[in-house]
């Protein structure tokens, strides 16, 4: 059985991986304050993520077309889940702002809508004056 994800997938979860690994200074951070625990969990973490980069997603821009996955299904059963509750998170993290940009849409749609209909009104008033 193969699997397989689109491009647009592909280059979601290149961005997402590349995210996390900027955090892989916190296992020499982990390391220093003798949280050896902590530190082995990270390791094995970032490992998985750059394996499935290394042997599946590929470094750089896709070439457009889907990707086989072929990592062993023990590193896809790690990572996956931890990369899609990461999204979950990310994405709950952002709903408040959502609706204040909804919010904030919708206000300046009004505003826009208010000048609009004043200024053309002004402008029959002007019209008729004259």
């Amino acid at each position: 059985m193969s699997l397989a994800i689109t491009p647009a997938q592909r280059d979601a979860l290149y961005d997402q991986i590349l995210d996390r690994l900027s955090g892989i200074g916190d296992i020499e951070l982990a390391i220093e304050a003798e949280n050896y625990d902590a530190a082995e969990r990270l390791c094995r973490h970032y490992s998985d993520d750059l394996r499935l980069l290394a042997d599946d997603l590929g470094i750089g821009d896709g070439d457009g077309r889907p990707v086989e996955l072929t990592s062993p299904p023990e590193v896809l059963r790690r990572i996956l889940p931890r990369l899609h509750e990461s999204a979950k998170r990310h994405t709950a993290s952002l709903e408040a702002e959502w609706a204040e940009a909804s919010e904030i849409k919708e206000r300046n749609r009004l505003v826009a809508q208010a000048c609009e209909a004043v200024l053309a009104d002004l402008d029959k008033t002007e019209a008729g004056g004259r």
